[in-house]
This record gives structure tokens, sequence and C-alpha cells, in this order.
């Protein structure tokens, strides 16, 4: 697909600025590629990684790239931008979702020419590359009027002299302005959401793609466009559900409705309801067993949500079940991702996220609802984990 787009996009006709898309997100990166067509901007290539992104520059030389920070495989885009930067003085504009300020300090550092937050409308792209165009422009007229005052400072006397100091001076307070409207831009970017901006990019533009294309979609285009926005959908509503059930627990607090039901089967059940390989294994005597359904149910949930998500694809998750006369040890264990050393302390607090699961989705509230559910029904949790060797969660819950 990547080479498809790529070929397409490299043989449009020369109409104008040539500006190279480097996005991971297939969509998101077609939308774009239309947009600016549609502008008479000359599309040089899509690429979704480090490589085929500095590949791409390397063989087109474009006058811009649009450059998203997340990219395929384990370069950043602030990596490639930096090298972009470095190598060619070619001018970049960053595509994010991210709004935290480690992320947003890091970008500064390769000196970006501006920054559109996903969802982007039209009429903020064509401005961001218009002033990212011209400003570059300006730069190098002036790195050039800089080089030929340098030559010239060898044949000029010290009246001379006193006038470049003044322009150094100039440029200085010049640099000072620029450096303030970026910290400006920069507390601007913090304040807004970064959870729902890439679900909303992705509701957007499948939207905008289909009612563009209409009839001529394809019927698997249009169910995977369709997919699309029902996953961005869900993953929203997630986050908002979680979101009113850790108020309700927090604020509001939940009456303890204790029934007896079979565990087996509500653990089979549960299952069957959840998209994921997920072995059980039950162990023990016990059928009947007095819990709170509705509060075991948002345990299990989470827990083995948060072990597909943060596992590799196709990779089992095992649940175990153990039963004695008075209390349940339910197990989820993964081998996935892990978390580290240093974010265990903190897992349990509401917003907090491990540092290497950034790029996931997610509102960090799923452990802090499982361990309020928990505690409700007077019982415990506990979590270790390893980086790169995954995690092992066990509750255990009294039965009388």
């Amino acid at each position: 697909m990547k080479s498809s787009l790529s070929t397409q996009a490299g043989e449009q006709k020369m109409v104008g600025e040539k500006i190279a898309i480097i996005e991971d997100e297939g969509i998101v990166a077609l939308n774009l590629c239309s947009r600016l067509e549609a502008a008479d901007y000359a599309v040089t290539g899509i690429a979704n990684s480090a490589k085929s992104a500095l590949a791409l520059v390397a063989n087109t030389a474009p006058d811009l790239v649009l450059m998203d920070i997340g990219l395929k495989g384990q370069q950043t885009g602030i990596e490639v931008a930096q090298t972009i930067h470095d190598r060619w003085k070619i001018p970049v504009v960053f595509l994010t979702g991210y709004t935290d300020a480690s992320t947003l300090n890091s970008a500064q550092q390769a000196e970006p020419f501006g920054f559109l937050l996903k969802p982007i409308e039209p009429s903020e792209l064509y401005s961001a590359i218009a002033i990212a165009l011209q400003r570059h422009q300006d730069q190098q007229q002036l790195e050039r009027l800089v080089q030929e005052r340098t030559c010239e400072l060898a044949l000029v006397n010290a009246r001379l002299q006193i006038e470049i100091e003044e322009r150094e001076r100039s440029a200085t307070e010049v640099t000072q302005a620029l450096d303030e409207l970026k910290e400006l831009k920069s507390r601007f970017i913090t304040t807004t959401s970064h959870e729902f901006r890439t679900p909303l990019a992705i509701v957007l533009t499948s939207a905008e793609l289909l009612e563009r294309l209409g009839t001529d979609c394809s019927e698997e285009r249009r169910s995977r466009y369709f997919q699309k926005i029902r996953e961005a959908v869900r993953s929203m509503t997630t986050i908002l559900t979680n979101a009113l059930t850790f108020r309700k627990t927090e604020a509001e607090g939940i009456e303890l409705q204790l029934h007896t039901f079979d565990l087996h089967r509500f653990c089979s059940s549960l299952l069957s309801d959840i998209q994921g390989e997920i072995e059980l294994n039950y162990v023990g005597n016990c059928t009947q067993v007095m819990l709170d359904p509705e509060l075991l149910t948002l345990i299990l949930h989470h827990l083995l949500s948060n072990a597909l998500k943060f596992s590799p694809a196709h990779q089992p998750i095992n649940l175990k079940v153990q039963c004695s006369g008075d209390h349940v040890v339910l197990t989820v264990s993964d081998q996935g991702a892990g978390i580290p050393e240093q974010d265990l302390p903190l897992i349990f607090e509401p917003f907090h996220r491990a540092k290497n699961v950034d790029t996931i989705a997610g509102g960090g509230l799923g452990l802090s609802i499982v361990k309020q559910c928990v505690e409700l029904q007077g019982g415990t949790i506990d979590i270790k984990s390893k980086v790169g060797q995954g995690t092992t969660v066990q509750v255990q819950l009294p039965l009388t």
C-alpha cells in the first residue's frame, strides 16, 4: 500500500511548491494529499516510517515536509525532522495529536516551522504551509544577506564594523521574538486534549472520504472506513465511560450489590464478549459465589482489555480463576510491553500512564477503577511486571 501511494502521489503534475507527507495513518495521509493537490500543491510522495521518509526527501527534494510526530518503527517524527533539518535544511511542519509538555519540548529541538493539531482543518493546513514557506524563504534570504555582509567585512573600515554589530543586535532581537512566539504557541497547544484528537481525525477523514467518493467507493473500502470510524468512536466512548465511572466511584460512591451466581459460567460469558485470544484456567471446586457481578465485570474487563491492548497481536492472555472456601483469586497475565519499574508505585494513580505506552490510546483510569472496585469488596490487588516480559495482576476477593 505504501509503495502504491508514494508512486501515485509522485506521478502527479508538479503545479506548485513540492510537499512531502510523512504520516503513519493511511486515511489521514490520503486526505492530506487530496487537500494539497486541490490547492495546487505538488505532493512528492507519502511515507509512514523513518527509513521511507528519509528516502522520499532525498529522492524528491521537497520544499516542505508535513511530519507526523508518531511514525511506524523505532524512530519518531521528531528524530526524522531533526535529520531533515541538519542534512537538507528543509522546513518541517509537525502533525500531532500529542500536547504533553515533554513531547512538545522535544519537538522544539528540531526547529519546526509550525504545528498542526489533528483533526486538521483545511484553512489551518493552508495557512500553516504558507507561513512556513514564507518564513523559510525569509530565513534563506537572511542567511544569504549575512554571508554577503560577512565577505564584505574584510574590506570595510571600523565604521562599517559598528554598523554590522548593530545589525547583529537586531538579529538577536528577532530571534528572541521568535522564541517568545514559540513559547506562546507551546502554551496554547498544551491546553488541548490529546486523547480525543487522533480518533476524531480518523472519524473526520473517513467521513470526508466516504462523502467525496460516494458511489465510486468500493464495498471493501467503505467497510474499512466504517470500521475505522467504529473503532475511533469506541475508543472515545471508553475514555468517557471510564471518566464517568471513576467520578461515580470517587465522588458519589457505589453501593455494594452482592448476588449469588455461577462464577465459571460468569467468566466464560464475559470472555465471549471480549475480542481477543484469552485462555481461561478455572481451578477449584466451587461454582456458586456471592460477589457483586457489576464490580467483578469492571475488574475483569479492564484487566483483560489492558492485557490485550499492551500485548502483541495474537499473543494469548491467561485468566486464572482459583476458588477456595473463603476467597477467590483472579490472575490475569500477559507477555506484553510490561511496566517500567519507576512507574509501578504510581500505576494506580488516576491519569498516570507508563512512559512506554504514550503512543497507545488510553485515559489512564482503568487500573484506578479496578483498585476501587476491588477495595469496595474488601479485596486486594497486586501487580508484578517487567519491561518486555509482560505483566501479572492478581486480585483476591473474599467470598464471605
